[in-house]
């Protein structure tokens, strides 16, 4: 047991950190998801309808099948203050995943210190609750929204005329967070209440109004539902739409109940439901779990298994009840849910609880309590370890890392009223390409290009002046491409400028008039050493004149160097800029990585940081008036397989005024 009282605030603010740190980076790049509903939420604050044309809509179409609407309409206020970014989109689920370690320790508090300290420490360090708070995937909200109504609810019998209404109103509010909630929170608002009244009898008034509120709140839910299910459009409540989807919704299928074969499939969903709850299993799925972790630490399912028993003993507080019936709700939920981490997220939080309860029978012996503690903390710590380094490195890859970084530099460098061809390798690239270029939720909703409006997922060819997928028969028809490093072989000739931003590049074209400007680089007399064998010219190593090949393209020119390496060109007049590229051969795929950078007289001209096996980067560089250049690489943690390149190196010289 920690003795000092500052410790509920240095948990705080250690949990608000790791939630809040490098946000708008840690993911990199942006999910579909999280696009989406931040392109959705952004045109309804500047335009009042979203991106299929519905005003203030109860469920947002978005792909064809929906999307739900309360992350979106509780980001408004962070987008209309700070703009539409990936950080402001993120900052709700980081916001409510704060208020959330605030609730749980308050919560524990009304029943002692201890338990307040122990619920903080175990929502601090969950692994589940960090990486859930960090990405703006829309059920995320789900939990938060449902523990702000226990709040609500514990407090209600201080004054139930007035706050029980409410707390039924905010309960119900769920269903517009994510599509469980249609079962989860009637069946949970019905055990809230006989709990409640178990505690301090509800009159039949307050009864009336309670329910009267709750049904208020759903009404458009439910006639949303209702639609979808027996209508053939549209309604309107006023500026409300309540949308008829041009498909099957989405959560007709996430529900086995009603999904084809589903009842079927509901005893094997419910071993997978156990298996990640109480046995550590993650779903496969990068963005929720880390596989050594889990969404939960194992260690804590006996005490899991405590703190259900000690909720069932006459005299357990009636937050301790509401925890229990939360967890027993959420887990009949979950059994009728085709379940992954993120589907069944109401069993997190009440199984923290839980956990809490058990560990909490560990201060009748205080040495004991300690070592629990720091123990969890250090499990904590060395979670967050792993996922802000190697675990964000690889989870890049599924929110298409510099996908938004090339849209916004294309859209930056292109005339208003240029083509912009943007490549189709990202799910659902239409989404990124509206999110980054801002594109008026009207002019999406008249240019859209749709072959196939009743698909569950449409998909979008086109909008404005953007085109989606790259067409290798028309390049030089186009002067402005976002591509992904797969394509970037179709851009070999100079006129072309190459920009990476991690997997995707801004690609543009060149002048007319900078043409005499360019001159290729040649690397024949390049002077210097290397760990293994010696450069060589137009090849990789020991493979002279054979090309290189780097993520599947081809490039013709260039020098192959090995692990740890140092070569000087002498450039024979000072040139404006040079534009290059590095990678690591295809056929290395047991490097463990290299480092690559450009230098001038010891002083570092540019830094393509860690280049690893399948990455390809092209730069432009200034040179400053170089006439000396150190091409240099370093070796991983060792310099097996590292057979890295330098290619298409491409100088510009235009003289004083004419840079490109």
């Amino acid at each position: 047991m920690f003795i000092s009282s500052r410790w509920p605030l240095v948990l705080f603010v250690l949990g608000a950190l790791l939630r809040l740190l490098w946000l708008g980076d840690i993911p990199g790049g942006l999910n579909q998801d999280e696009a989406s509903i931040g392109y959705d939420a952004w045109a309804l604050v500047h335009a009042g309808i979203d991106r299929n044309g519905m005003s203030w809509p109860v469920n947002f179409i978005a792909w064809g099948s929906g999307q739900n609407v309360l992350y979106g309409y509780l980001s408004m206020p962070f987008i209309a203050i700070l703009g539409l970014s990936v950080f402001s989109i993120r900052l709700t689920s980081a916001f409510w995943g704060v208020v959330c370690l605030w609730i749980f320790w308050r919560l524990g508090a009304r029943n002692n210190k201890d338990m307040g300290l122990w619920a903080l420490l175990l929502i601090v360090t969950s692994p589940w609750q960090m990486m859930a708070s960090r990405w703006a995937l829309e059920s995320n909200i789900l939990p938060a929204a449902v523990l702000v109504a226990v709040y609500c609810l514990v407090r209600a019998p201080e004054n139930l005329r007035r706050r029980l209404p409410a707390a039924t109103a905010l309960l119900t509010l769920s269903v517009y967070a994510y599509g469980t909630a249609y079962l989860f929170a009637p069946l949970f608002l019905l055990c809230a209440l006989v709990l409640i009244h178990q505690q301090a009898s509800i009159s039949l008034k307050t009864y009336a109004l309670s329910t009267l509120s709750a049904f208020a709140v759903a009404l458009p839910m439910i006639l949303f539902i209702l639609n979808n299910a027996l209508g053939h459009g549209d309604l309107h409540l006023g500026p409300i739409t309540i949308p008829h989807y041009p498909s099957e919704a989405r959560y007709s299928n996430i529900f086995l109940p009603f999904a084809q074969g589903g009842l079927a499939r509901i005893p094997n969903n419910m071993i997978t439901v156990v298996q990640m709850l109480f046995g550590g299993h993650d779903d496969g799925l990068p963005w929720n779990a880390i596989p050594f972790w889990g969404p939960q630490f194992l260690f804590l399912t006996p005490f899991v298994m405590i703190g259900i028993v000690i909720s069932c003993l006459p005299g357990s507080s009636l937050t301790d009840r509401l925890m229990l019936a939360w967890f027993i709700c959420a887990l009949v939920t979950a059994f009728c849910t085709d379940a992954n981490i993120n589907r069944i997220n109401l069993v997190w939080l009440p199984s923290l609880w839980l956990a809490a309860q058990g560990l909490n029978l560990l201060n009748v012996k205080p040495p004991v309590a300690k070592v629990a503690q720091a123990s969890l903390l250090v499990c904590g710590i060395w979670f967050s370890l792993q996922y802000f380094t190697s675990w964000s490195a690889k989870i890049t890859s599924s929110f298409f890392d510099g996908f938004g970084k090339a849209i916004s530099r294309i859209v930056e460098l292109a005339p208003s009223d240029a083509p912009i061809t943007v490549t189709s390798h990202s799910n659902m690239s239409y989404i990124s390409a509206l999110f980054f270029s801002k594109t008026p939720a009207d002019i999406y909703v008249k240019t859209a290009v749709i072959p196939d409006r009743k698909a569950p997922f449409q998909s979008v060819t086109g909008f404005g002046r953007f085109t989606i997928g790259l067409s290798f028969n028309n390049v030089d028809q186009r002067a402005y491409w976002v591509a992904q490093k797969s394509e970037l072989g179709a851009f070999i000739n100079p006129d072309y400028v190459i920009e990476s931003f991690g997997d995707y590049a801004a690609v543009y074209r060149r002048p007319a008039e900078q043409a005499s400007c360019l001159s290729p680089l040649s690397m024949a007399n390049a002077v210097g050493n290397q760990d293994f064998s010696t450069a060589t010219l137009n090849g990789e190593v020991n493979a002279p004149g054979q090309g290189f090949v780097m993520s599947g393209q081809f490039f013709p020119l260039g020098m192959g160097v090995h692990g740890d390496s140092q070569w000087q060109i002498h450039l024979n007049q000072p040139a404006d800029e040079l534009s290059i590229g590095v990678g690591i051969s295809d056929k290395s795929s047991c490097s463990d990585g290299m480092i690559f950078k450009l230098k001038s007289q010891g002083k570092t001209l540019y830094n393509f940081g860690h280049i690893r096996h399948g990455d390809l980067r092209f730069a432009r560089i200034p040179l400053k008036g170089a006439t000396q250049l150190d091409f240099v690489t370093e070796a991983g943690l060792t310099n097996q397989c590292d057979h890295g390149n330098w290619v298409r190196p491409i100088l510009i010289g235009c003289g004083a005024g004419k840079k490109p």
